[in-house]
């Protein structure tokens, strides 16, 4: 039996539906029952039979935060895929990143360890690697370096990562993939997607920072391939393309006939916008979508190398522009009427 945390969010739905294609037998585990229809939603992207490979899936109410809420879930499981995460760079949500990313991780090993459970695949982040002098890539080798500039999510998923690792000091088979910026359809609105119905709304302003992109379907296959050739002891870059937010912003304009961002925002245009969103949002109570560490990936040009897992599982990327085009097609058939 496979476990999947995280399995309403994003990236674990993609994954739950992949695993079911492929007739593996699944458990997951949900925090909020309202949002199992996120896995169904996603599961009718990869079949017309969504009710009878839904019905396929055990289901657990349990939180990662809550050690104790794990302990059934994780009875009979031979292996775990840990997709459960928050990404937010808001100062606000500090504490549920650490208990989240950190503490929440550390419970998740803890438990495997002592039910018996050897394999396992930790989602981190590329936001845990940081390059290194001379190089223009970052690698597998890159390493983590302290810095006041570091996100609260960039080290509560460092921290997650240190405790996956813990968990292979002491006897578990442990792999960890490093994915760059997640594209996917489903859970519009939340986390990497935001940027999808950004665009889609409007958004008229553009930075030329760069990072890396990948299609989520890329993300889950990668996983699979990964744990099946039993690549453990191993870290593993996923990205596909090294893009600059302006192209994608732009390529997604393009797919939604929506009008491109015709400003560009610099850093002093930035802070301006930073100042008045923290202060509609304290009246509002809102979330601020624009943050220091927002503001810092914004204008930074960092290029991720996927050497590695190309080489190893034989893998060839889906490309960001018909990544793009896919998600687009997919929200405006659901959102446009």
């Amino acid at each position: 039996m496979i476990l999947v945390t995280g399995a309403t969010g994003l990236l674990g739905s993609h994954l739950t539906a992949a695993l079911l294609m492929q007739s593996k037998k699944v458990c997951a585990l949900y925090r909020d029952k309202s949002k199992i229809e996120n896995t169904k939603k996603i599961l009718s992207y990869y079949t017309d039979e969504v009710d009878i490979y839904f019905s396929k899936i055990k289901w657990f109410e349990a939180n990662v935060t809550d050690y104790f809420s794990l302990q059934e879930p994780f009875t009979n499981v031979t292996e775990v895929y840990h997709c459960a995460g928050l990404v937010s760079f808001d100062e606000k949500d500090n504490k549920q990143l650490y208990a989240i990313n950190a503490e929440g991780t550390e419970h998740v090993i803890n438990t495997c360890l002592e039910k018996g459970i050897k394999r396992f695949c930790h989602v981190s982040s590329v936001a845990t690697l940081q390059i290194e002098a001379n190089k223009k890539y970052v690698d597998e080798f890159s390493v983590w370096k302290t810095s006041s500039g570091n996100s609260s999510y960039a080290i509560t998923k460092y921290r997650g990562e240190f405790e996956a690792w813990r968990g292979a000091a002491e006897g578990m088979n442990v792999l960890v993939v490093n994915p760059s910026v997640i594209l996917g359809a489903g859970c519009w609105g939340q986390s990497s997607t935001q940027i999808i119905t950004r665009c889609y709304k409007g958004l008229p302003i553009y930075t030329e920072g760069v990072t890396g992109y990948i299609d989520v379907r890329d993300v889950v296959n990668c996983m699979i391939k990964l744990m099946d050739a039993n690549k453990f002891g191993q870290r593993y870059i996923l990205n596909s393309e090294n893009c600059s937010f302006k192209e994608i912003t732009h390529q997604l304009q393009q797919n939604f006939n929506k009008p491109t961002s015709k400003i560009k925002a610099g850093k002093f245009l930035l802070n301006a916008a930073l100042v008045f969103s923290t202060t509609k949002n304290i009246f509002s109570r809102k979330k601020s979508f624009i943050t220091k560490s927002v503001i810092q990936s914004a204008q930074k040009k960092t290029y991720y190398d996927n050497t590695k897992v190309c080489k190893e599982i034989n893998y060839k990327f889906i490309p960001i522009k018909e990544s793009l085009a896919y998600v687009a097609g997919l929200y405006k058939k659901e959102y446009s009427k």
